[in-house]
């Protein structure tokens, strides 16, 4: 069980509570048997002391037997049961006037044995009530019956955090189709109901967002194919090579959100199967179009878990900005351990990498084939691939590194 959750320090307190309340309940026990044995003893002197003021001589045999018997109190002369009584084991002994006088209990009533200078006489407790402090146990049951329907309803209050974890994870996996409403009425449903009710609103905007996304480059495309083929009908002239680079750019813009669209909007569902880097390799170079050959690399017949399609994307873009961005236009891949680096010749970044992986932030501003969207999409990919990007500079080239 996690240390830091909260079922555990809820049953850590109540464990805690449990053994406290027994604790007290045993001192209480024990308090309340002592408190009346001790009354016993007060009781059982005050006949002790009647014994030896007629020991005395202070009452005669007659006032003796009286008071006694205002104490429910008999004086039985049975020799079989005086040797019965002395084989059990002592109550208890009462001195007075430096007389022991011990007590017995056998079958539901209690003797008081006196000493022998008193003639060692039977004495039988006709109102003999047992030592009976077990309602303490009884109170003691109540309270663990009530600690544990306490416990038990404060566990079954908070199960649904589970639950609601569960359902939150599949969320923050892209799963959009959950179910979050709960009929409870506590905090915890309440927060369920209004976490249900914000990814509803999530899963709407984003669906709005794909069918915006969608339409509006669905509707870019023709007028921009229309435009580009129209040009083909001008004369060669400043204003034609000005329109085409606008045209050019308007259609890698809207290339480049399509691609984004696509892997984010269903948030890249990952399917991984092992692949050869060789083979994802040629894939990448066949998106470029470019001949597998002209890519130098040291690449073995090293195996990965990937997803083909996106790690394909993932070396194509990697090369096309090695490409774009190297001072020789050439890129080549270097494997060593678990590390793959795409290596080109240029100058170092200008910002930390992060900066370069978020979305239309590109290495070089005047570079115009690029809206820097190619690292955001590779950091994108390789994390839902639990793999890293990393990059350094060292003799004049650049190292983009893959950690598998």
């Amino acid at each position: 069980m996690n240390k830091n959750s909260i079922i555990f320090k809820i049953s850590l307190f109540f464990l805690v509570a449990f053994l406290a309340m027994t604790f007290l309940f045993k001192m209480m026990y024990d308090y309340e048997f002592i408190s009346v044995k001790e009354n016993l003893k007060v009781h059982y002197h005050k006949i002790a002391k009647l014994v030896m003021l007629w020991h005395i001589g202070k009452n005669t045999k007659e006032e003796l037997i009286i008071n006694l018997k205002k104490k429910n109190i008999e004086i039985v002369d049975d020799e079989k049961l005086y040797s019965s009584i002395l084989n059990t084991d002592k109550f208890e002994t009462i001195s007075c006037g430096m007389q022991n006088f011990d007590l017995y209990e056998k079958e539901r009533y209690r003797y008081m044995i006196t000493p022998k200078s008193t003639g060692s006489m039977i004495l039988k407790d006709l109102d003999t009530k047992p030592i009976d402090v077990h309602y303490m146990w009884w109170l003691y049951g109540a309270f663990i019956l009530v600690l544990f329907a306490l416990f038990l309803s404060i566990a079954i209050s908070i199960y649904p955090l589970k639950h609601l974890q569960t359902q939150i994870r599949r969320f923050g996996e892209g799963d959009m189709d959950i179910d979050l409403i709960s009929k409870g009425k506590d905090e915890i449903a309440e927060v369920s109901n209004e976490f249900d009710k914000a990814v509803k609103k999530i899963k709407a905007m984003i669906n709005s967002r794909v069918v915006f996304i969608r339409n509006i480059t669905h509707e870019l495309k023709t007028p921009i194919a229309k435009g580009r083929l129209s040009l083909e009908f001008l004369e060669e002239s400043r204003t034609k090579e000005i329109l085409d680079n606008v045209f050019l750019r308007l259609n890698l813009l809207t290339r480049e959100i399509v691609q984004i669209e696509n892997i984010t909007a269903c948030d890249c569902n990952i399917e991984k199967k092992s692949y050869h880097l060789a083979d994802i390799l040629d894939n990448a170079a066949d998106l470029l179009f470019l001949e597998p050959q002209s890519i130098k690399n040291n690449l073995d017949n090293r195996v990965v878990e990937v997803d083909f399609d996106l790690m394909s994307i993932v070396f194509k873009n990697l090369i096309d900005n090695g490409i774009k961005y190297s001072i020789d236009s050439e890129v080549y891949l270097k494997l060593q351990d678990n590390e793959l680096a795409f290596c080109s010749r240029g100058e170092k970044l200008q910002h930390p990498l992060e900066y370069y992986t978020q979305p239309f932030t590109k290495c070089d501003s005047n570079l115009s084939e690029s809206f820097g969207l190619g690292l955001y999409i590779v950091n994108y990919i390789l994390d839902k691939h639990d793999y890293s990007l990393s990059y350094r500079h060292k003799d004049g080239i650049n190292y983009f590194i893959i950690t598998f």
